[in-house]
């Protein structure tokens, strides 16, 4: 392997699924167990704050049961999920192409929209497919439970009064989850993912760009090797990208509902916004996510590889 200078725009034709599924999912493992023994501190200081201690017993026992469960379930469930989302990217990129970047050495230039966002957001559309389809599925289960497995609950409810067929109800449902989410779920990706890569263009080059060490491994093959750490840039670009973001979104809900009220409010949603910090709350969790991220990137590559990526 040698270090190699990328430059211009390369499209990722395919990404290494072993590599990527086993670097994600023992990042999250840890995240996991972090997040699980961080909650756990708090609760167990609350806990002896609130004179709760006489069930230290049970609360000991629940958290070592919490502390394993959390990062072994963590590890399978991304396992899972990357492995299958890298599956779909590779199977789908000859097809509608694959995201493309900008690079100038190790730096991240720019996101060209359109190959960023189409992609994803088939992804998410079809995961959002799979899960109205399980939701269709087990929804005639569900109503089976409800309306003969449990004769109390349907009295005290009294659901029959309500007018609710439950047959009815599933027809109803079904071309809703399974046509319907998919399509909400690729357009709204759609318009998120053009967002984030519209803001980090315009917000990136001003403030940080996101910096990928790559090396060479085999003709258009790349691994990458290492994050650098200049973490402040990347994590005030990312913070400011998610504050704007979370404006807009604000925005077009008011948009959505707009009279008089919500005129007469939209100096105040101006100016609590501006006042109230959002970039430093968005910010401040970013750098902890991305400085940890990159440390347990950096930690792995050499136990377990870095990711591959083939790029042209």
């Amino acid at each position: 392997m040698k270090p190699n200078k990328i430059i211009g725009v390369k499209e990722i034709k395919s990404i290494e699924i072993t590599p990527f599924s086993l670097m994600a999912s023992s990042i999250e493992a840890i995240l996991a167990f972090l997040t699980a023994a961080f909650t756990l501190i708090i609760f167990e200081v609350s806990t002896v704050i609130s004179h709760f201690n006489i069930y230290s017993n049970v609360i000991t026992s629940l958290d070592v049961a919490f502390l394993i469960i959390s990062p072994i379930s963590g590890f399978f469930i991304i396992l899972a999920v990357s492995y299958f989302s890298i599956l779909l990217y590779n199977t789908l990129t000859p097809m509608v192409g694959g995201v493309k970047i900008g690079l100038d050495g190790n730096e991240i230039t720019y996101i060209p929209l359109f190959s960023f966002a189409f992609i994803l957001a088939i992804i998410e559309g079809i995961w959002a497919f799979i899960i109205g389809l399980l939701i269709v599925s087990a929804l005639p289960i569900l109503n089976n439970l409800l309306y003969t497995s449990t004769p109390i609950i349907t009295t005290i409810i009294n659901i029959n009064t309500l007018g609710l067929n439950p047959i009815k109800e599933t027809s109803v449902m079904s071309p809703l989850l399974i046509i319907g989410l998919p399509l909400a779920v690729f357009i709204m990706g759609f318009t998120y993912n053009i967002l984030i890569a519209l803001l980090y263009n315009y917000f990136g080059p001003k403030i940080g760009k996101f910096k990928l060490e790559f090396v060479n491994v085999n003709k258009s093959v790349y691994e990458l090797k290492s994050i650098p750490l200049n973490l402040v840039p990347i994590a005030l670009a990312t913070g400011i990208v998610l504050a704007a973001l979370g404006f807009l979104v604000e925005l077009m809900s008011l948009i959505g509902l707009i009279d008089l009220v919500t005129l007469s409010n939209l100096g105040n949603l101006l100016g609590s916004f501006a006042f109230r910090g959002d970039v430093i709350i968005y910010v401040i969790p970013t750098f902890i996510i991305v400085t940890l991220v990159a440390v347990f990137y950096n930690y792995l590559v050499p136990i377990i590889g870095g990711v591959k990526l083939e790029m042209e």
